[in-house]
């Protein structure tokens, strides 16, 4: 695993569309590429088009709890725990929602970032220190997480695959 520094910035990520999910991290694979095809097709049927890579927007984090479990814990995570996220992708323009396609604005706002490099499966150790780093810095993080897939894990080797993670924070 490598990672960038952390570093504090602002970003607005605009119109998206988005497909909320509850599944095991096993899931997630065929989830994902579900949802990006029906959400990019949507796209192109409303005269728009995918303008960012695609995302997770994780919700309803504890973070005190996600980072430090142990390793029991973390395999009956694995096993056992559903992940409530929403899969999506940036948009050229707002499109009407139409039954699991949710459309809204993701306004500008701050966020703690980290840049992954590596296995998805590795990602765990980048929000810990990612965590650890904003406790130093006396930040508040919501509870919820943005993963941008910045390429295409089909297309380079697993050790190359970036995953930009964004947290927002209440306050700096």
């Amino acid at each position: 695993m490598q990672m960038k520094e952390f570093e504090i910035m602002e970003k607005e990520i605009g119109p998206v569309v988005e497909i909320e999910e509850s599944v095991h991290v096993w899931q997630m694979p065929k989830t994902f590429g579900r949802d990006y095809e029906m959400i990019n097709n949507y796209l192109v049927s409303n005269a728009a088009e995918c303008t960012g890579m695609p995302y997770a927007r994780y919700v309803d984090m504890q973070w005190q709890k996600e980072v430090n479990r142990g390793l029991l814990a973390n395999i009956f995570a694995v096993l056992f725990k559903k992940w409530h996220f929403f899969a999506g992708l940036p948009g050229s323009k707002v499109v009407q929602s139409s039954g699991p396609l949710l459309s809204r604005q993701i306004n500008s706002q701050k966020y703690v970032r980290a840049l992954h490099k590596g296995p998805y499966k590795d990602v765990g150790p980048t929000y810990k220190a990612l965590y650890e780093w904003s406790l130093a810095q006396g930040l508040a993080l919501k509870n919820e997480a943005i993963e941008c897939y910045l390429n295409d894990p089909a297309k380079v080797k697993p050790a190359d695959i970036e995953t930009e993670i964004l947290i927002p924070i209440s306050a700096v």
